[in-house]
Parts: structure tokens; C-alpha cells; sequence
């Protein structure tokens, strides 16, 4: 603190003092409730859709550490269209695999013949939904 003639110099007799945030021209609001909106963006090789169950699961820890009064809440959740994408993905895999064993079986016209291909293509299907577990020679 400075002192002239004896008396403390005070900020308000050099400046304008204006107690008031930081940044008056940015705000955020959900609907109509001012908010804090917080934007996570994942790592570039990061999962988005790991990261946001984690986030998720996460979620009411933070609203147990906050104030009755204040509400958490998930404002946008792009995954909502990526886990959409991924299972059509996995959906027109199996049907690939449905089509394939099909042809399969037409050409071949016996079921002997069909099942051990069929089979081959379904332990070494490698997708999310794969259950098989197959031992022997890659």
C-alpha cells in the first residue's frame, strides 16, 4: 500500500474501479438458465466414446461435491450419432458374413461344405462382437 501526505493512496483515486466480472461481453446460458459450460475435447488418439462414459460415470461425483442449488448436465453429447455409426457398421458386417456363408452354401450345396468356411469366418472376425475364442495355426 502507498501513502501520500500521510493518507493511503487508494485504486478509485488513480482509476476507475468497476467491481464486476472479468469479461462482461461473454456469457453462457442452457435455455434460458445462465450456466458454466465446460467443453472437454478428447486427446487425438484418444476414444471419444471411452472418454465420454467416463465422463459420464464421473458425473455425480462432481454433483455431489457441488451445492444442492446448482444442477450438472450434459449440454451436448456428439457420440449420440457416432455409436449410432458404429452399429450399423457391426450390423452390415454380420450381414456381410450371413451373405458370404449364403453364396457359400449355393455354390457348394452342402451344409459340411458351408459350416467349416462359415465357421473360419467367424473365429477370425476380429470385431466387438465377436465371442468366439478359436486355438490352432494362424
Amino acid at each position: 500500500m502507498a501513502y501520500r501526505n500521510g493518507a493511503p493512496v487508494r485504486l478509485s483515486d488513480i482509476a476507475e474501479v468497476i467491481d464486476d466480472t472479468e469479461n462482461v461481453r461473454q456469457a453462457a446460458w442452457m435455455n434460458s438458465t445462465p450456466a458454466v459450460i465446460v467443453n472437454i475435447q478428447r486427446q487425438p488418439a484418444a476414444n471419444i466414446i471411452a472418454v465420454v462414459d467416463r465422463i459420464k460415470a464421473l458425473l455425480p461425483q462432481l454433483q455431489a461435491s457441488l451445492p444442492a442449488a446448482v444442477g450438472v448436465s450434459i449440454l451436448t453429447d456428439r457420440t449420440t450419432t457416432i455409436r449410432a455409426s458404429v452399429q450399423d457398421v457391426e450390423f452390415e458386417l454380420l450381414l456381410t458374413i450371413a451373405l458370404v456363408v449364403m453364396v457359400i452354401f449355393l455354390f457348394l450345396r452342402t451344409i459340411a461344405g458351408t459350416v467349416i468356411p462359415s465357421v473360419a469366418v467367424h473365429c477370425r472376425w476380429s470385431g466387438p462382437l465377436a465371442s468366439c475364442t478359436c486355438s490352432g495355426s494362424a
